[in-house]
């Protein structure tokens, strides 16, 4: 694992529900940490805006807030990177295998290996 992360960088195309500034949306994740993901949004919420977001597979909610915003996909979709409040490892339930293989990439690159692993039905 990298030394720099408090947890590992897995690759998983999870569907949650993000709510800010009084708007609920759908948002789909391209990597997901016990401490936050990278998911891709419909809005783009602007850095330190905080978010209520939903697991509707584990039922769990967390506070979180947005650390950084990347640009936005030809496919309309922007790339957030989440933070949550408190570390959350029963938010993901199952999907997240700490020992899993870690990937290294840029945020760029997980942002395009995302979707192209979202496209093959993974």
């Amino acid at each position: 694992m990298d030394e720099h992360r408090r947890s590992r960088r897995i690759l998983a195309s999870i569907p949650l529900q993000v709510e800010a500034q009084g708007r609920r949306h759908r948002v789909l994740t391209a990597v997901i940490n016990l401490h936050g993901a990278m998911i891709l949004s419909p809005v783009k919420w602007p850095a330190d805006c905080g978010l209520k977001i939903k697991n509707a597979s584990t039922g769990i909610e967390v506070n979180a807030r947005v650390v950084w915003c990347g640009h936005q996909s030809t496919r309309g979709s922007y790339k957030l990177g989440v933070e949550f409040e408190d570390s959350s490892p029963e938010f993901w339930g199952v999907t997240y295998d700490p020992h899993a293989i870690e990937h290294h990439g840029t945020s760029d690159e997980l942002f395009i290996l995302c979707a192209w692993y979202v496209e093959a039905g993974k």
